[in-house]
């Protein structure tokens, strides 16, 4: 394996983020995504020109990128067979085109996430320009989720049997042996973060409000961990709830899947963005718990809740769902009525489904493409 870390800034950058903020002054990334700045015009003249500038400069760096990779990396008596560019949305697209085109070879683009969506009409139509120019050199295109294929296949790449779905995944060997705290008390436990507060807890608050109307007895506790946890700690006090709401702040990664394995119950708080599955469940997953997962946004099941009902993880809610809250509350009851019977959680997983996104099946997924492409 041969590894050259590359972190050139390009002159575009240098002056971003001095005067636009966010750690590459990269406009698609950094403004948007919470409330405040979703009503702030998206099509103005400014914003037009900082993103041309921006698309100007990434160009620039990744034929940078391929340069030195060619020159500094690759030992000069290989021949590449293919090209696989992953990671950030945007560059890495331009990267695997730079690199396909210097080494005359094929080229996979693996999206583990999506650089845009369609609540930015303007930006969305200007990328997906950019993009279709390019991809239609790809070989094949890589996308997490079901939903990832179809918004690809919206106009930006032309033939659609390019796009596979290859999720992220786990390793089976990293699955921890379940813990239960024998107190009366229904442990829920969130870590990750809340991206400047897109993701919210809203419907959870309302159900334990339903909760302990149903039952008085009802008690439970949430702990999270991550950033702008402040931002669930403020929706709690919205309700009342927020004394039994404890934020640890940012924890190392040991201390957060201890916390994993001591809860009773795992909460995903999710945002539907096609194209996206947070890794998060993955990681729920191997603490083989349930999971609640609530999502926002759209007006169908999100990724997210369609995996949780695949797989039979625990219980998924919508936001635009009008029984949301009712099953809820319902869920968190008969977990709580469980506690108090000194029974384990009701978790009842489909074990072959989860064993399709361990690592071993994954890598032979890759691998059967690669050699397909490779021979195409």
């Amino acid at each position: 394996i041969l590894v050259a870390r590359l972190n050139q800034k390009t002159s575009y950058e240098l002056f971003a983020v001095k005067h636009f903020g966010g750690a590459t002054g990269d406009d698609w990334q950094t403004s948007g995504g919470t409330e405040e700045t979703d009503a702030v015009p998206h099509d103005g003249l400014v914003r037009k020109v900082k993103n041309h500038a921006l698309f100007l400069s990434m160009q620039q760096k990744a034929k940078a990128y391929a340069k030195d990779i060619i020159k500094n990396v690759i030992p000069k008596d290989v021949k590449i067979d293919v090209v696989i560019s992953s990671a950030c949305p945007f560059i890495e697209m331009l990267f695997g085109y730079e690199l396909k085109k210097r080494l005359h070879c094929k080229w996979i683009s693996d999206f583990r996430d999506l650089p845009f969506t369609d609540d930015r009409p303007h930006d969305a139509q200007r990328m997906k320009k950019r993009m279709q120019r390019r991809l239609k050199h790809a070989e094949a295109v890589i996308t997490i989720a079901h939903f990832g294929k179809t918004f690809l296949s919206d106009g930006i790449v032309e033939d659609a049997d390019k796009i596979h779905v290859i999720t992220n995944g786990f390793s089976m060997t990293d699955a921890s042996e379940p813990e239960q705290q024998d107190d009366g008390v229904l442990h829920i436990v969130h870590t990750g973060s809340l991206y400047g507060g897109t993701r919210k807890a809203d419907l959870l608050f309302k159900a334990t409000l339903a909760a302990k109307e149903a039952n008085p007895s009802f008690c439970y506790t949430l702990e999270c961990a991550g950033g702008n946890n402040e931002t669930l700690i403020e929706t709690a006090k919205q309700y009342g709830e927020d004394g039994f709401v404890h934020n640890r702040g940012f924890v190392p990664r040991d201390e957060a899947l201890a916390m994993q394995r001591s809860a009773d119950l795992l909460l995903a708080l999710v945002i539907n963005r096609p194209g996206s599955l947070v890794a998060k469940m993955f990681e729920y997953i191997l603490n083989r718990k349930p999971v609640v997962c609530i999502s926002r946004g759209k007006d169908f099941c999100s990724e997210e809740t369609n995996f949780v009902e695949k797989l039979r993880l625990g219980v998924a809610v919508e936001e635009f769902q009008t029984d949301a809250v009712e099953r809820l509350r319902d869920y968190l009851l008969m977990q709580f009525e469980r506690k108090l019977a000194h029974e384990p959680m009701l978790y009842d997983p489909d074990t072959e489904e989860i064993r399709q996104y361990d690592h071993d099946q994954i890598v032979k997924r890759i691998e059967a493409l690669c050699e397909a492409v490779a021979k195409a």
